[in-house]
């Protein structure tokens, strides 16, 4: 028994180290204004990220203007790599379906770096097919509930030497040296998948939505769902909320302590879609 558990302990400590070092800390700057910042992890050794739609746009629902827009920037920061600027490889996955009053948008997004680099980047293996209901998964993220220890960030004075330098740095990303991604175990609590067919195009597209029972804040929006064989299942897209009406208040809406995350069963068609030229 004893060796029994240290095994397990071992597993999930090797599992934690690879995936602190495939997490990136994603920066979105228009002009010099940061308008988003989240999450997201490297799918191979050229360093693409896949990560939510909405880090890269902003907001949500995701719209061309804002992806195409020359004014904006994508700065991300892996863990002892120094900071690159992305551009997008695609941004939204929409699918047209018959009875539906408009197109459903899956807010999924994966950049490249913009200039070539010979980093050998630290990667997570994906998986097109969803998690099971029940099954253990593990969330990662740089959500806004992780602050530096003992807050020695805003304790330093501002006109010592490189207290400037190493606060500009921070807003891009070094979060990712000084702290790492907030790591979970959860377990998906309920899931529903959505199948859809182009006969014509001679695509098929398996996604799921699923809910995991623990709660991820704000900043972890585009991290990476692993299970336990260390594979990628799904990305992390919202925190979900529940309603906490009150009489003088009836939209009023607290997070309600678990995290919807979307299955990747649309990158293999998205990448043929692209390589295909349509």
């Amino acid at each position: 028994m004893p060796l029994k558990i240290f095994w397990t302990l071992n597993m999930y400590t090797d599992l934690y180290k690879k995936i602190n070092k495939a997490c990136c800390f994603i920066t979105v700057f228009l002009g010099d204004e940061k308008i988003s910042e989240g999450t997201g992890f490297s799918l191979n050794e050229q360093g693409q990220v896949v990560t939510a739609g909405h880090v890269i746009t902003g907001r949500f629902p995701l719209l061309k203007k804002d992806i195409e827009d020359p004014n904006v920037k994508i700065f991300v920061k892996f863990p002892d790599i120094a900071v690159l600027e992305y551009k997008v490889v695609f941004c939204g996955f929409n699918i047209e379906c018959e009875g539906f009053n408009e197109e459903l948008q899956l807010d999924i997004s994966v950049i490249h770096p913009k200039q070539e680099t010979h980093e050998t980047f630290p990667y997570l293996i994906t998986t097109s097919g969803s998690p099971d209901l029940g099954e253990e998964v593990f969330l990662a993220g740089y959500p806004e509930e992780l602050v530096m220890s003992f807050d020695f960030a805003n304790l330093m004075k501002e006109d010592i030497k490189g207290v400037k330098e190493f606060k500009e740095a921070m807003n891009k990303g070094f979060i990712a040296d000084m702290m790492g991604p907030l790591i979970k175990r959860s377990v998906v609590g309920n899931l529903r998948k959505l199948v859809s067919r182009n006969d014509a195009l001679g695509l098929s597209v398996e996604t799921a939505s699923f809910y995991a029972d623990n709660g991820m804040h704000s900043g972890a929006s585009g991290g990476p769902v692993i299970n336990r064989n260390g594979e990628v299942v799904g990305v992390i897209t919202q925190r979900s909320v529940t309603s906490a009406s009150q009489s003088n208040d009836t939209s009023l809406k607290v997070p309600a302590g678990s995290t919807i995350c979307l299955s990747l069963g649309c990158l293999p068609v998205a990448n043929q879609i692209l390589n295909g030229g349509s």
